[in-house]
């Protein structure tokens, strides 16, 4: 697996990466230790309880350690993991937990008659709950039950003249789950490893669709589809419709090398991009070298910066902002590159449908006269200017600067009434 090391040595080359590990695999099962503490808390108690009644003669030095040691660190410990600041200490302080437990189980059955017996079980059983309940890394049980091991030695060892036979059992048995729990923990900690290493890459592959889907359609839009909503239609009363296109620009294509020419539009559209973000504008399409966009088809806010947040009778401002901040951009980019760059942009507010055709390369597209009539200004526009309808005249004029301009035959629709905006009225910033 790319970036992990080999062998036994369980970690990720990149330190961020193996952070994030520690919180997949330790950190988000930390209730589960809370409650395994309390458990075991009162399983200790249990055992205490069990010293006083069978084995009096050593209650005293048993039962002190059981419940005035082992269970007070338990339940602090269950206590304090139930909070943020123990996080980046939450390894070190598990293992310190373990370790102390099972050095004074130790010293609880050392002073036992019948210590070596309940020793191996005991030993074993703090082993298995340590590696199924407490969730360390491999080289944090490591530590621990190499611990608990040598515990377990020094109590058959203190019994070993006594009880031989039980002494070398035990010791066999408690050195066999020493064995097979680390190779368990290590294990369970590779194939975490593995998952976790997936789960990253199928989430940023979900991340990168997301993306995609987003730079084709509306945020709303693919909201609904994820939703499972098919087909996706909707009528709109009345909405901005912006259409711009670059002036001579097939001509310059013919010059100018492809790589440049691609260039150049990529710039040019990128920029027009970042506009229409910033003016609560969605992109529908282009095409070549025109760029349609259009405001007020999904909701103000979604996807627009919170200076241009509004209500949605807005609309017609916001375009005729962007519109401007169009021609300013084709204007300046102009000016840098030395190309006789121009742009021509028509606006209309009417009425639209809008919908997502297509299964395999979905695309979001609105249709109806509005569109259209949209389209003819612009091809009938000059670069000097916005050629706006006399409906987007309607709702500009009071804060924009315009002027009528002689009816403008029209395919379909005789001759019609247009303006030309060319400014704002209120010295706004429309970049």
């Amino acid at each position: 697996m790319a970036g992990f090391p080999d062998g036994m040595h369980l970690r990720f080359d990149d330190p961020a990466e193996e952070t994030a590990f520690r919180n997949f695999y330790c950190l988000r099962f930390r209730h589960h230790t809370g409650i395994a503490l309390l458990a075991g808390a009162l399983l200790v108690a249990l055992f205490a309880l069990s010293d006083w009644l069978f084995d009096p003669a050593v209650a005293s030095t048993t039962v002190v350690l059981r419940l005035f040691v082992i269970v007070p660190v338990m339940l602090v410990f269950a206590w304090a993991v139930r909070y943020p600041w123990v996080d980046g200490v939450y390894e070190l302080a598990a293992t310190l937990v373990a370790c102390l437990v099972a050095t004074m189980l130790a010293l609880v059955y050392m002073r036992s008659d019948v210590g070596v017996a309940r020793a191996g079980l005991g030993i074993v059983l703090l082993m298995l709950s340590t590696i199924f309940i407490i969730r360390l890394r491999f080289r944090h049980f490591a530590v621990f039950s190499l611990v608990a091991w040598a515990a377990f030695l020094a109590v058959a060892a203190a019994a070993s003249r006594s009880e031989p036979g039980l002494s070398v059992a035990g010791t066999i048995a408690v050195s066999a789950a020493l064995v097979l729990g680390l190779y368990g923990a290590w294990t369970r900690e590779s194939e975490n490893r593995r998952e976790f290493r997936l789960f990253n890459e199928v989430t940023a592959a979900k991340a990168r669709i997301e993306d995609l889907l987003h730079s084709m359609l509306p945020g709303e839009i693919v909201d609904r589809i994820q939703s499972g909503e098919s087909p996706i239609a909707d009528a709109h009363r009345e909405v901005s419709i912006v259409f711009a296109d670059l002036v001579g620009f097939t001509a310059l294509s013919n010059r100018l090398p492809a790589p440049e020419v691609v260039q150049l539009l990529d710039r040019l559209f990128s920029d027009f991009d970042r506009l229409a973000a910033a003016h609560g504008v969605e992109r529908i399409k282009t095409i070549g070298d025109a760029y349609m966009a259009v405001c007020g088809i999904v909701p103000t806010g979604h996807g627009v910066a919170p200076a241009r947040a509004a209500s949605d009778g807005d609309h017609a401002e916001r375009a005729a902002h962007f519109a401007l901040a169009l021609q300013a951009r084709v204007a300046e980019v102009s000016r840098e590159t030395g190309l006789p760059l121009n742009v021509r942009i028509g606006l209309h507010v009417g009425p639209v449908i809008a919908g997502v055709i297509g299964t395999r390369k979905p695309a979001f597209d609105c249709w109806g006269e509005s569109v259209n009539l949209a389209s003819r200004l612009e091809s009938s526009g000059s670069p000097s200017g916005v050629h706006i309808s006399e409906a987007a005249w309607q709702r500009l004029r009071d804060r924009f600067r315009t002027r009528e301009l002689p009816p403008v035959p029209m395919k379909g629709l005789g001759e019609v009434r247009t303006y030309l905006l060319e400014a704002t009225t209120e010295g706004a910033h429309i970049a």
